[in-house]
Parts: C-alpha cells; structure tokens; sequence
C-alpha cells in the first residue's frame, strides 16, 4: 500500500471514525449503534491506539510522533476514567482543566523532546522536516564540509528546532482554549446530560482541533522547511534543486 492510501486510512481511523462514534453512538436509545457513553468512548479510543500499535509493529521501529500520539490518546481515557468516576451521573467539575492540561503537556514534552535532540544526527527536526526524504542530505553536509561552515550548519540546526518547538508551544495553547471551550459548558448542563454532553464535546475537538489547529501546524513546519532550504541555499550555494530531493 502506498503512502497517499496509508495516511488517508490512518486520517479516517485516527481521526474521523473516532468523532463520528462519539457524536453518533454515545446515546442510550433502542438503536443499533446507541452503544451508551463508556462503550463508546472505549470503541473511538481504540481506534487510533490499534493505529499506532500497528505502525509500530508493521515498521519494525518506533516513531517519535507515534509515540507522543499513543500517550495523547491513553491519556485521553485516563481523563475520561476520571471525568465519569465521582458520585453522581454528573462529570467531575475540574474534568475541563485537566483535559485542557493534558493537551498542553504532551505539546509541551514534544517540543522539549525536539530541543534536548536538536544538537544530534537523530534529532526530531530530522525525523519531521530536515528529513532525507526530502533533502538530498549527504549532498549539503559534503558542501558544508568543503566550505568549512560545520558550525553555521549546526546553528541553522539548531534554530529549525526552535521554531518547531515553538509552533508546537502554540499548538498546545491553541488545544488547552479549544478543549476548555468545548468542556466548560458541559457543565452547565443537567447532571443526567453531562456524559452525553462530554463525549460529543472530546469528539468535537477532535475534528476541530485537526481543522483549526492540525492544518495551521502543517503550514507552520512547512514554513519552516522553507525557512531551512533558504538558509541552506545561502550557506551553501547549491540551487533549490540540488537542496531538494526531485
């Protein structure tokens, strides 16, 4: 299966399939998919955690995006668990917060996982956009090694991976608003709604937060990339089509 087909099936399992269960099937009518608000949520969780596991697995290695993927989702069921465990049919009142919180960390350990790897030959600007898959790598660093300008290479480096660290920074605030202004007003519903409520909120962010936020992110890391083949470009005089990979 080419590439084009995977991320399609994986776009449709990881993030399509999951909003349409949690806004489709959470109810607790007669209807065949009226799976309730736990089954649901268990069945739309699945969904990208079996992706995940299955790209690890049929690769044979394990993606640093993959990763930060899985927790995000596992740690979207432990804040679920938490949100439908107090007394009550209601959610728990500081559920919005930590949902919110939850979204800002794993943003936050990702961009601190592309800092602390910036200065090494396997760093995550090299795994997301400095990649040879895009850049005809050996050609750049032999340049660099002609012209004697390891150090400014380095620093350009260094800086690609302070501007994606800093658009993740910003993705995550863009996800801590998002998800409080879809939770916090579940709480102002009627505690026998708010589960109901709850899921078809998670399920909204999803969507959401792929339109509002995974689209711009995109835009920000190709910026970047071009950001990267500018300066490459002046420091080691090669044209865009030697930079690239054609």
């Amino acid at each position: 299966m080419d590439s084009g087909k995977k991320s399609l099936i994986n776009v449709l399992l990881s993030v399509l399939a999951p909003v349409l269960i949690l806004e489709k099937c959470s109810g607790s009518g007669g209807a065949w998919y009226d799976w309730g608000t736990v089954w649901a949520l268990v069945v739309a969780l699945s969904l990208p955690i079996g992706c995940g596991v299955y790209s690890v697995v049929s690769q044979r290695r394990v993606e640093p995006l993959a990763v930060f993927g899985l927790l995000g989702t596992l740690l979207t069921g432990v804040v679920s668990m938490y949100a439908n465990s107090g007394a009550g049919e209601a959610i728990r009142p500081d559920t919005p917060w930590w949902y919110a919180g939850k979204e800002l960390m794993v943003a936050t350990m990702l961009a601190g996982a592309v800092l602390v790897t910036a200065r090494g030959r396997s760093s995550l600007l090299r795994a997301f956009v400095y990649s040879e898959a895009l850049y005809d790598i050996p050609l750049i660093e032999q340049k660099v090694q002609e012209l004697g300008c390891t150090d400014d290479y380095r620093r350009l480096e260094l800086q690609g991976s302070r501007l994606m660290a800093a658009s993740l920074l910003g993705s995550g605030l863009a996800n801590f608003g998002l998800s409080l202004y879809f939770l916090l007003p579940v709480l102002q519903l009627p505690a026998a709604d708010q589960a109901l409520a709850y899921n078809q909120a998670v399920g909204g962010m999803h969507w959401w937060g792929f339109v509002v936020i995974g689209v711009p992110l995109m835009a920000t890391l190709v910026a970047v990339m071009r950001f990267l083949a500018r300066r490459l470009q002046a420091l080691t005089g090669l044209p865009a089509d030697r930079i690239f990979l054609k």
